[in-house]
């Protein structure tokens, strides 16, 4: 009979990482060791495994054991932050599931302009901001974090299992979110049952045409994500935006601000919609790769 030989959980990642390269990599563009080794870690954690020395401990693959189902879903191909459940934005970690999108880098810079133009215009009164499909809540809750000014947040998604999420996620981070901030949360697809006026509206919204632009979009995506919140149909994809921005013209303040996330192909697009609804000033902002990304659109 063959022994068997028991090897520390880093042997067997270093192992595991070079048999399954090529396929972690499809799957997972970019994966590093490293990023491997902190998911592990996080996923140990929150399993219940004591991660002191983690690596350096003996690994033997069983049924039970977290971190085997760790290897068997990276095997899949499901994103690693379906996997361990999290997904780090900004500077905090937020709970996701399959129900929401996995937060991209982009979106932290649709905080970043948000966050400038409160300091700029909000300093001394209170801001009134709606986040259009909130999803996990991530745009919404890191304004938050902040203490540059006061918020009166609404936070909308049309889905109600984002919408438990984002406010699991506002629990968790209830502590780090100053308390002179409020939060709702209500269900609404767009604005539609949204009432009132708002300074700043925000959203990243399905912006990808579900024929033309599937082939850019990565098999992972395509199969784990969900198609709500990433897709339009084609030959609606115009007028749901256009009926959007009415939406958005409609509810948003004299002096108010919007910041739209969009696709790089089609927000030229998007922005004559906008000039036509009459917004005085639309602005299109590229992201770090120098690709278009964001609408700016002020009312008057």
């Amino acid at each position: 009979m063959t022994k068997r030989t028991i090897e520390s959980l880093d042997n067997y990642l270093q192992s595991f990482f070079n048999q399954e390269k090529k396929s972690l990599l499809y799957n997972y563009p970019g994966l590093t060791l490293h990023r491997l080794r902190s998911d592990i870690k996080l996923h140990a954690f929150l399993n219940g495994v004591d991660t002191e020395e983690i690596f350096e401990f003996p690994y033997i693959p069983y049924r039970s054991n977290p971190i085997t189902s760790f290897f068997e879903k990276l095997k899949e191909g499901v994103p690693l932050e379906y996997i361990t459940g999290y997904a780090y934005f900004y500077r905090s970690l937020y709970k996701v599931t399959p129900d929401v999108l996995i937060p991209r880098n982009e979106t932290e810079i649709l905080v970043e302009l948000a966050g400038l133009e409160i300091q700029k215009n909000f300093q001394d009164k209170t801001c009134r901001i709606v986040d259009v499909g909130t999803g996990s809540g991530i745009i919404a809750l890191t304004l938050m974090m902040e203490d540059f000014a006061t918020l009166d947040v609404t936070a909308i998604d049309i889905s109600e299992k984002a919408l438990v999420l984002a406010k699991e996620n506002f629990f968790n981070l209830r502590y780090a979110i100053s308390a002179k901030h409020n939060i709702t949360f209500l269900k609404s697809d767009r604005l539609e049952n949204i009432t009132g006026n708002f300074d700043m509206i925000l959203s990243n919204p399905p912006y990808i045409k579900r024929l033309v632009d599937q082939d850019s979009v990565h098999h992972q995506v395509l199969s784990y994500e969900p198609s709500l919140a990433l897709f339009l149909d084609d030959d609606k994809y115009d007028l749901w935006f256009e009926d959007f921005f009415k939406e958005i013209f409609e509810k948003l303040s004299a002096s108010g601000i919007s910041l739209i996330e969009g696709h790089e192909n089609h927000l030229e697009g998007l922005s004559e919609i906008c000039k036509k609804i009459g917004f005085a000033k639309v602005q299109i902002i590229k992201d770090y790769t120098g690709r278009n990304r964001f609408l700016r659109l002020v009312k008057d």
